[in-house]
């Protein structure tokens, strides 16, 4: 913290009186106060130093300022200019001169508040007077910026606790909000005629599907039951968040785990329409129910579900599907648009908009959801 005053006590007396003050000075060297007291003939240092120095001491930096009177103070031309220098930077509510008064010699502009009204040879105990006043105006100094100091430890204690809660998830000391509960959804089979240029008529059957896309947390306990390294994921993925940077082949794996398996093409794009004309899935305006052209995923389900009550099938995260996408058994399909798609020029959330990927590449925008046979 910066030192407000430079000296407590800044002494001001006539050169026939210095006698007394060294004996003063003496005594607050004695109590190690901080002090000034010019010892040089001011006669012979006249000049823009003596000036400054003046200006300094019996300025702003100085608690108190000692002017010790008499006769011969107010005939000296130095004590007129230290006098005034002490006065004009007078702080409202504290009084910053002490008068210690040798004779009955009146002083103009100056207050009646003094240290002693005469002087009895009594150096000590003076200085001990100053010493206590100097005590309690930093005492009360304190007191006026408690609440300050209050307001600023207030400020960082939230700040630090702030970041650890935004920055550093998983890091701080309280355990992750619980993932939200996974549900399977019926879905009825149907038949599904041609249209957008398909010349076949798909039959589904009835299966299940999982209501949101699998999160990291339901993937972590996944790992950590069969022994399993966690895939990495980007910095400040969410735990309730869905899982990326898993290839197909790990996605099965944990399809099979929960004894189920990756949707199909026509499955997820017949889940993901809910059996409505809409370009998105649960509507026409992907703002309500797609998470895209961000940064990165938000948690599952922060979007409106469509009909079937399934979030996420358009954005957040693509989505593997079992599919192949080629002929070669290359490449795998990938559906849904993900958090960072765009629908400018390219409409990559439109819900019969394909995507493909080697089956053993890790993606961060690629994660799954499962689907289960109803017999």
């Amino acid at each position: 913290m910066r030192k407000l005053f430079k000296y407590d006590v800044a002494i001001s007396v006539a050169e026939e009186n210095r006698d007394i003050a060294e004996q003063i000075v003496a005594a607050l060297k004695k109590r190690r106060i901080p002090h000034y007291y010019y010892e040089n003939d001011v006669a012979g240092s006249w000049g823009e130093y003596i000036m400054n120095l003046t200006k300094d001491a019996y300025g702003k930096h100085a608690r108190y300022i000692l002017l010790i009177t008499s006769r011969f103070y107010v005939e000296k031309y130095w004590s007129g200019v230290e006098l005034q220098v002490a006065v004009s930077n007078f702080v409202t509510g504290r009084p910053r001169v002490l008068q210690l008064r040798l004779d009955d010699t009146p002083v103009d502009s100056i207050s009646k508040h003094q240290v002693y009204l005469e002087w009895k040879n009594n150096p000590e105990e003076i200085a001990g007077i100053l010493k206590e006043k100097i005590k309690r105006q930093k005492h009360a100094a304190l007191r006026r910026k408690l609440p300050l100091f209050i307001c600023i430890a207030i400020l960082i204690i939230t700040a630090v606790i702030s970041y650890y809660i935004s920055w550093l998830p998983g890091r701080h000391r309280w355990p992750p909000l619980p993932p939200p509960q996974a549900e399977k959804v019926l879905i009825t089979g149907m038949s599904i005629l041609p249209e957008n240029g398909r010349n076949t008529q798909k039959n589904i059957d009835s299966f299940y599907i999982s209501n949101t896309e699998v999160t990291l947390a339901q993937y972590r306990k996944f790992c950590e039951s069969q022994q399993k390294s966690f895939p990495p994921q980007p910095p400040s993925s969410d735990e309730n968040g869905p899982v990326r940077n898993v290839t197909w082949y790990e996605a099965l794996e944990y399809c099979k785990w929960v004894q189920g398996r990756l949707p199909t093409e026509a499955e997820w794009e017949y889940a993901a329409s809910a059996g409505l004309a809409v370009r998105y899935s649960g509507s026409n305006n992907a703002g309500k129910v797609a998470v895209y052209n961000k940064q990165k995923p938000l948690k599952v389900a922060s979007k409106e579900p469509n009909a079937f009550k399934l979030y996420d099938m358009t954005g957040n995260v693509a989505e593997w599907c079992d599919n192949w996408s080629d002929s070669t058994l290359s490449w795998k399909a990938v559906r849904g648009g993900s958090y960072n798609s765009k629908i400018n020029p390219v409409n990559e959330l439109d819900l019969t908009y394909r995507t493909k990927e080697h089956p053993d590449i890790r993606n961060p925008y690629i994660g799954f959801r499962v689907a289960w046979n109803s017999h």
